[in-house]
């Protein structure tokens, strides 16, 4: 094998090697994720809302955050409000809108969700300065580094 074909096949196996690791994080990740959330019995989406409501919100800018279509936002706060976690109130700056705003039930259950995510989380193991190379090496492979 040519020096240039061994280079290639290096440099292919260790882009394979990192995708896989990747991939390998993100599945427990993911998994660790799941669980926690189930443990609340909530929905993978109504836990995204209640992490991303910790500011009050309207629809639009919620709907925004996660990454999905208005109608699907009210479908999910209509369920939390029921629950008694959110309540709608009127925009203080358009009259014309209304602000998603956690109730106390629903900041109790916001910061219970955040603290079960964050325990024995599958990156536990890292020390504070690690966790920090690899998020400042993440950002850099995004091409988003500070």
């Amino acid at each position: 094998m040519s020096t240039e074909a061994k280079s290639t096949a290096a440099a292919g196996c260790g882009f394979r090697e990192i995708r896989g690791l990747v991939t390998e994080l993100s599945r427990r990740l993911d998994a660790h994720q799941r669980g926690r959330i189930a443990e609340l019995d909530l929905t993978p989406t109504q836990a995204k809302a209640l992490e991303e409501l910790g500011e009050p919100r309207t629809a639009r800018e919620l709907a925004a955050a996660l990454c999905c279509e208005p109608p699907n936002v009210t479908y999910v706060i209509s369920k939390l409000e029921k629950q008694g976690m959110v309540v709608r109130q009127p925009h203080p700056l358009d009259g014309r809108a209304k602000q998603l705003v956690l109730t106390e039930a629903g900041r109790e259950l916001r910061l219970d969700l955040l603290r079960r995510m964050g325990a024995e989380s599958p990156l536990d193991h890292l020390s504070d300065a690690e966790r920090s190379v690899l998020r400042d090496d993440l950002l850099k492979a995004l091409g988003r580094a500070d």
